[in-house]
């Protein structure tokens, strides 16, 4: 009964350390089966280092195809993680993937009127406004109070100034008024601002190139003072309440618009002398309908206050018949 009890152990003490002995070589594995005992029979020390060579060979088999099948499943679960952490990455340093879609999109039809349509969603005022800029080719100015304002907007071929009411509660555009018939107002610039901000200056976008100043009277003048008053009536401006009267009797076109630039308080530029003599009756009309009454020879330049709905006007050109200011 010995024998049998010795082998068992034997066997029980290969199984428990079947991982030490997949790191053994060869030939120390042979000197253990060797050395198991020279006291049993020669057909049981066949017949046991037959089963510790095969237990020990199963037991290496296991542990190395664990080994491998850990070795090849690890790159497939972390490799996913890795792309899923550099796509973060890429959006996190502000460089949105190709799929990214801007938050707006923004057409612009220019058939005579400016036509606006527009579908914001949480878009920066900022971001609008610089590819409105684009699609109109002006410049429009944003304070930094509403360059950082985010709009939710849907509307559709909506005219420029209500437009742009719906990005800014305070809006100024400045103006190119053509006389010449047919023309209508073209926008040079637009002014996006917050309540209370200061208007921008004057000459942000209408700018001049020289004023001109005229010295009226006869030179003949004798001093008579009915004369005077004669040539007090053939010449007579008014500017109130934003409507303006003239009467004109065989006037310079020159001198006319000089007595109204003055009256309006703004520069007049000549690019053309035009000396032909004019007789009109304007009574309190705008600015901008005198001036088509006038001549179409003449450019008027005003800013647009669309919260106060004002008209102001900048300045005004008298240009030839063929030039263009």
């Amino acid at each position: 009964m010995r024998r049998p009890t010795k082998i068992d152990r034997i066997f029980r003490s290969v199984i428990g350390s079947h991982s030490t002995l997949a790191c053994w070589d060869y030939q120390k594995m042979f000197r253990f089966i060797c050395c198991t005992n020279n006291g049993l029979p020669f057909s049981s020390r066949v017949f046991t280092k037959i089963a510790l060579t095969f237990v020990v060979t199963v037991a290496t088999c296991v542990v190395a195809f664990g080994q491998s099948e850990t070795s090849t499943s690890a790159p497939t679960e972390t490799k996913p993680s890795e792309k899923t952490e550099s796509n973060n990455a890429h959006n996190q340093n502000g460089q949105p993937n190709k799929e990214t879609k801007p938050p707006f999109t923004l057409s612009v039809t220019e058939d005579q009127i400016i036509g606006i349509t527009l579908k914001a969603q949480d878009a920066t005022v900022k971001e609008i406004a610089a590819e409105l800029s684009k699609r109109l080719k002006i410049p429009i100015a944003v304070t930094p109070i509403i360059e950082r304002h985010r709009v939710t907007l849907n509307f559709s071929d909506l005219v420029l100034e209500p437009a742009m009411q719906q990005l800014a509660p305070q809006v100024f555009i400045d103006y190119e008024i053509d006389m010449a018939a047919g023309n209508v107002p073209r926008p040079l610039g637009i002014y996006l601002q917050g309540y209370n901000e200061a208007p921008p200056a004057e000459n942000a976008v209408v700018k001049g190139n020289s004023d001109v100043m005229i010295i009226e009277g006869d030179t003949e003048d004798t001093g008579d003072s009915k004369d005077k008053d004669d040539k007090e009536q053939d010449l007579e401006v008014k500017y109130e309440k934003g409507e303006i009267s003239v009467i004109a009797k065989k006037q310079p076109l020159v001198v006319v618009l000089y007595s109204i630039a003055n009256e309006l308080g703004v520069p007049l530029q000549v690019t053309n002398e035009i000396v032909d003599p004019i007789s009109i009756n304007i009574q309190k009309t705008s600015v901008e309908s005198a001036l088509r009454q006038l001549s179409q020879n003449i450019r008027l330049y005003l800013r647009a206050d669309l919260m106060t709905q004002e008209r102001r006007p900048l300045r005004i050109v008298l240009v030839g018949p063929d030039k263009k200011s």
